[in-house]
């Protein structure tokens, strides 16, 4: 038998589709050039993916926790545009709205809107206005600010930003923070107003320690903490690496009261509320994109805030977890594509291993609050099964072609049509295997003197003839030409594929019928052109044999050896001792046969090479005449 050769499975290709999700994923270089960016760009947009779909069912409508505490008082539109909304008596009955106008807005207007919801029982105030030049209203405006502010400057977080640019090849960093006269109506350190996007330019996360001290370690102390970080008196410092923002559907966001809708609220309204102040209005250009659309910048802080109040926040994990994570699903990855052998089941195994993988990363987000690196959690089962799958089929497809090639001319077209559907074990296995069968013999009596007495070209002539009236017996009852042997052929019933023992023995002894009646019909031409006539002997035997290619890789053959190939040879030799009986089988094979079968009882015979005497039996036929 002739193994299969395949190689190394370190050397195989679907191998590199489980570990190249791993190299990008962790740090290295990969992770820095495109296949990073690539794989973080797909991880952003499975979590937009995922924001969208949970909103779809209806799965974050509620606001639970410290954030529906949470309001946002936004400078909206509208707001800016109260002499087209209010009449002038209207804006006049009150002291804030006749204040209200276009941008830029007084700082003791912006302190007045604090101090507003801070005297109706706000627990804290924090802005999302960036005061870090003197006011354009004069020096006389920021000290209003402060002074107005004062009373409640433990509960006052003002706004720091940070802005990064490339000049003349250089990066120029800049921190903006809130004036120092204006710092000391708030509590320090101020709340940073920046947020991380993704490669798509998604605003997604709020920083972490690791970008804190990367970005801001050059400037003077103290350095600012992220506005959502400052939600509580005593904030705590950040966690190392980013938080994702846990963004919910139009319908769970932060409130939103626009700010000339201030006096038309109860003071009850904002009692133990903390308040987010910023614009909000889109004329002002402060959109950022996000999962469910562009929003106004400060919209996005309020929806980190309550990611942070809720402790909703998606963490990544730390690069030795993530790596334990990914190898232990690539283990269990390896495992389950291995155990398939076919394409297709390759396929289906990779897919189901995807939609695990999407099922695992959902409860560690549910659950844990835990960002897994989904996408690399899901390239590594659809990568490998893609490419195990394309080498399965090419390599199914190669074994189709050789099956074709091998038995095109060996077995009816119908039955070749079924092995090409499905090869199963004949298709992948391109070594032996097992199995019962009926094996078929046949020789001519008196080849020896019939060569002698024909020139070449009229004995193969013959040859041809005779083969081709029997052969085509064989390939009628769905069996097996397996090969010929000078004068001799040999077939099998029941490989490569089996009807079933009793059914195989019937479709060996039809076909012996048949090839008899056909020797009778060529008989008769041969007489009719003077040929000599030919007679047969045929041996029939049912056992189990070993199946499959023979000879070596660069000349392979499909055929059957074992001891019942050797009892139906020596059977098909018997017939020498019993002219007037062409079609001996033994014993084994009669009782498989329904008893309509006759066959005529010839005792014990022992055959050469076979231990005991074996049992044999003669089948019925008429004698072949030449008509």
């Amino acid at each position: 038998m002739v193994a299969e050769i395949r190689p190394p499975r370190w050397r195989q290709p679907w191998i590199l589709g489980l570990l190249l999700p791993v190299l990008v994923a962790l740090p290295g270089p990969l992770r820095q050039g495109f296949p990073g960016r690539a794989l973080a760009a797909a991880d952003a947009q499975l979590r937009g993916a995922g924001f969208r779909i949970r909103a779809g069912l209806g799965a974050d409508r509620a606001v639970p926790g410290g954030a529906a505490d949470l309001v946002l008082l936004g400078i909206d539109a509208e707001s800016l545009e109260l002499d087209q909304l209010l009449t002038r008596e209207q804006r006049q009955a009150s002291p804030l709205l006749s204040a209200m106008g276009a941008w830029p807005w007084r700082r003791a207007l912006q302190a007045e809107l604090a101090a507003w919801v801070l005297e109706r029982g706000a627990e804290r105030v924090l802005f999302n206005v960036v005061l870090s030049q003197p006011s354009r209203f004069g020096a006389a405006d920021d000290r209003a600010f402060a002074e107005r502010l004062r009373p409640w400057r433990q509960r006052v977080v003002l706004a720091a930003a940070f802005a990064q640019r490339q000049q003349e090849g250089l990066e120029l960093l800049q921190l903006r923070r809130p004036l120092p006269l204006l710092s000391t109506a708030a509590a320090p350190p101020p709340g940073l107003t920046a947020l991380l996007q993704s490669p798509q330019g998604f605003t997604e996360a709020i920083p972490g320690a690791a970008w804190l001290q990367g970005h801001l370690a050059g400037f003077a102390p103290p350095s600012p903490l992220p506005l959502a970080d400052r939600l509580l008196p005593s904030s705590p410092p950040p966690p190392r690496l980013p938080r994702y923002i846990d963004f919910r559907a139009p319908s769970a966001r932060v409130p939103l009261v626009p700010a000339w809708r201030l006096p038309d609220l109860p003071a009850s309204y904002w009692r133990g509320r903390t308040v987010l102040i910023g614009v909000t209005a889109p004329s002002l250009g402060d959109q950022m994109e996000t999962p469910f659309g562009p929003l106004s910048g400060t919209q996005v802080q309020a929806e980190a805030l309550a990611s942070v109040a809720r402790g909703s926040a998606l963490a990544p994990l730390e690069d030795p977890l993530a790596a334990l994570v990914l190898l232990g699903w690539g283990l269990g990855v390896w495992g389950v594509l291995r155990g398939s052998p076919l394409a297709l089941g390759s396929v289906a195994r990779g897919l189901a291993l995807g939609a695990g993988g999407l099922l695992l990363a959902g409860l560690a987000w549910g659950l844990l609050q835990l960002w897994l690196p989904l996408s690399a959690l899901l390239a590594m089962p659809l990568l490998a099964g893609g490419l195990r799958a394309s080498g399965q089929a090419w390599h199914e497809r190669r074994e189709r072609a050789y099956l074709h090639q091998v038995l095109a001319r060996r077995i009816s077209p119908a039955l070749l049509r079924d092995i090409l559907r499905d090869p199963g074990p004949l298709g992948t296995e391109l070594g032996g295997r097992r199995c019962t069968c009926v094996v078929l013999f046949t020789d001519l009596v008196g080849f020896t003197a019939l060569s002698a007495r024909l020139a070449p070209g009229e004995l193969f002539a013959l040859l041809n003839r005779y083969f081709a009236a029997i052969a085509a017996a064989v390939i009628e009852q769905n069996g097996l030409l397996d090969k010929f042997i000078g004068d001799a052929l040999m077939a099998e019933f029941g490989v490569p594929r089996s009807r079933g023992e009793r059914a195989e023995a019937m479709a060996a002894v039809r076909a012996a019928l048949a090839m008899q009646e056909r020797l009778g019909a060529l008989n008769r031409e041969l007489a009719s052109q003077g040929l000599p006539l030919l007679q047969q002997g045929i041996g029939l035997h049912v056992g189990e044999v070993i199946a499959g290619n023979l000879g070596s890789p660069q000349r392979l053959e499909f055929t059957v050896v074992g001891a019942a190939v050797n009892v139906a040879s020596r059977l098909q030799g018997l017939t020498r001792r019993f002219p007037d009986h062409p079609i001996l089988l033994s014993a084994a094979l009669r009782d498989l046969l329904p008893a309509e079968v006759r066959t005529l009882p010839l005792g014990r015979h022992q055959l050469k090479g076979w231990p005991t005497p074996l049992e044999v039996h003669a089948l019925a036929v008429p004698p072949v005449e030449p008509g």
